[in-house]
């Protein structure tokens, strides 16, 4: 069983040697064993290198779980690799092998008979690895055996690196840091969703059979391979009759769930709960004193305790737990004990939605009995999907059945809508109406199963079911207006598609929140959960009166010595920052620092008027900074001596949006990216490439928009005005500029009307999309298979949407062709911004942070803490280009964006330029709605900016009495690299 070194003796060691020569020999056997591995290290160049930047803690050998009869056993010595000398690989008992991204398998099995069977490995996580786990893929006999083996996920694990919580300033706790925790453990392999009740199960018929095993990502130690004849779980009464043993006595044993000893998930956290039923509760402090709830809600997401037992004998486990996160729905969790599920009944424990904290036993009304050894025991609580996987399967059937119908009838109604058409659909598609009525009837097989699993409470899941089947079979009743009453179908909201869509993530998100783990004697049960009425009043009025104190983090002010940072950021980010400036920077520099959320940064401008605004604010959107600076509420940073080199860490386009002249009032802190998404399955089956340009993108849209899907741009996205986030990029690319040298319009040249022209044109010539309410689902569920978009989706890709992982993947912002041959990409990278005030104090100071806060090292620091206490959905797209390259996505991801970042271009800010912006939204819509000229809609809205421009010019002193009295400095790229460039001369 694994666990730390310092907890166990080494595997096989049964007590002292009893004779001196027992002793000598040992000795020798150690000093042989040294030596080699000193060799080895020597040798490190014809070796492996495994290193990793997080620290790592080695688990001591396993006690591995046992082979069931008739399992064959692979030993790693027979692979056909180079054994593994690696340190962590002597702490498995039997020959290693070290495979890395790109190493190939393969070995022949001689099987005894028919029927299914199971695939184990020994392996251990090393190298260089924070989130990213190793992934494989397995064929037999030349194919895959089962769908899911094309993606097979390992895990990694890690632990806290203290046993008591650190505390904030203020006395509050916050997350442990996390370490890798290298751990040899025998893994069976899964489906990547974890949504199966068992292992993958192979049919193998009796024979020869070949298999060839790939590591596709990342790296790992592999210990022997195993394939076991697949064996359900014994139930809970056949357990019981194979461990009849006396049940302990007068045991209790109360664990944490705050603590777990180690887990598979970094997302899985400690949260706050002021329940006066949570152990233990602080009146005034925030404590982290329960696990879980919304962190803890993916498939596959594991936490483990370690405990020992002081006796042999029977044994009950109850949580303290509490559900009360999603209404009237069961969550499920896998329950394990030394990695192994021990009866059928523990694959998936029900918790219901309950209102407050309850003491719920393993078998709930008849406690199961669970047989322990004396000594040390790993309880594993696993979030399972496994009761909801049939509805879940079959809403992605039913959805992949409803886009083929929708299709169908697309490619024969030329996806138009034409009300007063009328179709005989019945004499094109004869069975519409049985197709109809069979999703309908599948749905209805699954509602009973939901129901059955919620004990009969209706739930926002079961409604959403029953009115996509009500949909269903109200177009059933005339399939022949099918054509005109797709948004019932398959489009829009409200439809059975986007129900039934909205169905999926919420089945498989499984909260649950744990205060207590109970592992006691069968006479000794927990204490019920019973709150005095009395404590509560007495608690709920020391609340009160401590409501009317400051609140941390909010409150106004920084001491004489302290420098005030202001922070557009939720709680958790700032309480990092935090800890980070109190280790790291406040030690380096003697300069303490004082962070607060800001909670609205559209006020800034009231703090600067009330003389409140703090010395520095960080996460500031990239459209303030130049209003703040224009009214010169900012301070200069380019002052500093070393402002021009500093800022080679950056993407030079990131910084024209903060530049008035020649001086720059912010430093951009996050960075977005627009980069093309596409699903490589659906790209595929239509045969179609990845286009590279516009005029490649123009090519293929008629195929695509043949089977009813088509191509997301940026200008699909939302109503309303279209600002430069998504128009300045067509400007750039056509080659034209934004503003003229002397500061006025540029959208009259002819490379700025051409530029509009086919801003419009994508829609009213091409057909592509006017609005798309949500490109990630709709590219989730393959309706628009591919299309441009930014790191939001990425993130929701990355985290959110198992089912299609490894189908899709990112190409560079398509190029516009110029005449002269030249190829275009630029896009806009908006994001977050630092700046800092200019009635600061302490200027230099303030300086000194920015310059240590956006430095490599503490944006990887940054970065990493983020994930390994939150999870991938904490990823942080870090402005710094050097902290960007360290953030563990995958390469090929990486490589896309850092590439895109290259033609990175915000717009320049100039007086009157939010006119601009709105015109030129302005122009787009009347081309596209009203079928404007393109030309005379440019011409009226320059005539509009141009007066709105000199307007403001005249406010902030560029021209006065109708002259010209201060020259306007529109800034570039290249200005930017002049100023990098010379930066040391």
């Amino acid at each position: 069983m694994p666990g730390r070194r310092s907890a166990r003796e080494p595997e096989g060691y049964g007590g002292l040697p009893q004779n001196r020569q027992q002793v000598w020999g040992m000795l020798n056997s150690y000093r042989v064993v040294r030596v080699l591995i000193a060799l080895v290290l020597m040798l490190g160049m014809l070796m492996p290198a495994v290193t990793s930047p997080v620290q790592a803690v080695s688990a001591l050998p396993a006690t591995l779980p046992q082979s069931v009869p008739g399992t064959i056993e692979i030993r790693a010595d027979s692979l056909g690799l180079p054994l593994m000398y690696h340190p962590e690989a002597q702490d498995y008992p039997k020959p290693a092998v070290y495979v890395q991204t790109g190493d190939r398998i393969t070995f022949e099995v001689t099987i005894a008979q028919d029927g299914e069977y199971t695939v184990w490995f020994d392996m251990a996580a090393v190298g260089d690895l924070t989130v990213n786990p190793p992934e494989g893929s397995l064929q037999v006999d030349g194919d895959f055996p089962l769908p899911e083996a094309r993606r097979l996920v390992f895990p990694l694990f890690y632990q806290n690196t203290s046993d008591t919580f650190p505390l904030d300033r203020y006395g509050n706790e916050i997350l442990i840091p996390q370490q890798r925790l290298i751990r040899w453990s025998r893994v069976p392999l899964r489906d990547a969703a974890f949504s199966h009740k068992y292992p993958l199960r192979i049919p193998l018929a009796a024979g020869v059979h070949t298999f060839d095993f790939r590591m596709t990502r990342e790296s790992m130690l592999l210990g022997s391979i195993y394939l076991e004849p697949f064996q359900p779980y014994p139930s809970y009464a056949e357990y019981v009759q194979n461990h009849s043993a006396p049940d302990s006595s007068r045991v209790l044993i109360a664990l944490e769930a705050e603590f777990p000893s180690f887990k598979n998930d970094t997302a899985v956290r400690p949260v706050n709960n002021r329940s006066l039923g949570v152990t233990p509760y602080d009146t005034y402090r925030l404590l982290l004193n329960t696990l879980g709830g919304e962190s803890w809600v993916h498939s596959g997401s594991a936490v483990y305790y370690e405990f020992s037992v002081p006796q042999e004998g029977m044994y009950h486990i109850t949580f303290r737990a509490l559900q009360n996160t999603k209404s009237n729905f069961t969550s499920f969790r896998k329950i394990t004990l030394d990695d192994q599920v021990l009866f059928d009944e523990l694959s998936a424990v029900p918790f219901p939605y309950t209102s407050d904290w309850e003491n719920i036993p393993l078998g709930r009304d008849e406690p199961y009995r669970i047989y322990l050894t004396e000594g040390r025991h790993v309880l594993g609580i696993e979030v399972t999907l496994a009761p909801y996987e049939q509805a879940i399967e079959k809403i992605k059937k039913v959805l992949l059945d409803i886009n083929d119908l929708a299709l169908e009838i697309k490619s024969l109604t030329g996806n138009q809508v034409d009300v007063y058409k009328e179709w005989n659909m019945s004499d094109y598609i004869p069975d519409l109406r049985e197709r109809l009525l069979a999703i309908a009837a599948d749905l209805e097989a699954d509602v009973h199963v939901l129901s059955e699993i919620n004990r009969g409470v209706r739930s926002q899941e079961l409604l959403a079911y029953q009115m996509a089947i009500e949909n269903i079979r109200f177009l059933a009743e005339d399939p022949d207006k099918m054509p005109i009453r797709l948004n019932r179908f398959s489009e829009g909201t409200g439809s059975a598609a986007q129900l039934l869509g909205s169905i999926l993530p919420s089945l498989q998100a499984q909260p649950l929140t744990l205060d207590k783990i109970y592992i006691h004697s069968p006479d000794t049960p927990p204490e019920p959960v019973k709150i005095p009425v009395t404590t509560s009043m007495v608690e709920g009025v020391k609340r009160f009166l401590h409501s009317f104190q400051p609140v941390p983090y909010q409150s106004i002010g920084a001491g004489e010595d302290e420098i005030e940072v202001w922070v557009n950021r939720p709680r958790q980010y700032v309480d990092l920052m935090q800890t980070l400036a109190d280790q790291q920077f406040t030690p380096q520099t003697g300069i303490k620092v004082k962070f607060s959320i800001m909670p609205n940064e559209s006020k800034l401008a009231l703090a600067v008027a009330a003389g409140i605004q703090p010395d520095v604010a960080l996460g500031i959107s990239t459209n303030i900074p130049y209003e703040l600076a224009i009214r010169n509420a900012l301070y200069d940073l380019r002052s500093f001596e070393d402002f021009d080199s500093f800022i080679r860490i950056y993407s030079p386009g990131s910084l024209l949006s903060y530049i008035i002249d020649d001086s720059v009032y912010a430093i951009p802190e996050t960075q977005d990216f627009w980069v093309t998404y596409y699903r490589r399955d659906i790209m595929g089956a239509l045969g179609l490439p990845i286009p590279q340009t516009w005029q490649e993108v123009i090519e293929i849209l008629p195929e695509l928009q043949r089977y009813g899907l088509n191509y997301n741009t940026p200008l699909s996205s939302g109503a309303g005005l279209k600002g430069y986030l998504v128009t300045a990029p067509y400007i750039f690319n056509h080659g034209a500029q934004l503003y003229t040298p002397d500061g006025m319009s540029g959208l009259g040249s002819e490379e700025a009307i051409q530029a509009i022209r086919f801003m419009a044109e994508s829609f009213t010539i091409y057909g592509m999309p006017l609005t798309t309410a949500n490109f990630y689902d709709r590219f989730r569920y393959g309706s628009i298979p591919i299309g441009i978009s930014n790191f939001e989706t990425y993130i929701k890709l990355l985290t959110a949407a198992p089912e299609i992982d490894g189908l899709w993947g990112m190409s560079l912002y398509p190029a516009t062709v110029l005449p002269d041959g030249r190829q275009l990409r630029y896009a806009t990278g908006s994001a977050q911004a630092c700046i800092m005030f200019a009635d600061t104090d302490k200027p230099d100071e303030s300086w000194t942070f920015l310059k240590w806060w956006m430095s490599t090292e503490t944006q990887k620091a940054f970065q990493q803490e983020l994930i390994l206490n939150y999870g991938r959905e904490y990823l942080w797209n870090s402005a710094n280009l050097e902290a960007f390259q360290a953030l563990p996505i995958p390469e090929e991801h990486k490589e896309v964006i850092l590439e895109q970042w290259q033609w990175l271009q915000e717009p320049v800010k100039l007086p009157g330029s939010y006119m601009q912006e709105r015109e030129l939204s302005n122009v787009w819509n009347r081309i596209v709605f009203d079928g404007a000229n393109p030309r005379v809609a440019i011409d009226n809205a320059v005539v509009i900016i141009n007066r709105e421009i000199l307007r403001k010019m005249e406010e902030f002193g560029y021209i006065q009495n109708g002259v010209r009295v201060k020259e306007i400095k529109v800034p570039s790229i290249e200005t930017v690299k002049g100023w990098m460039e010379n930066a040391d001369r």
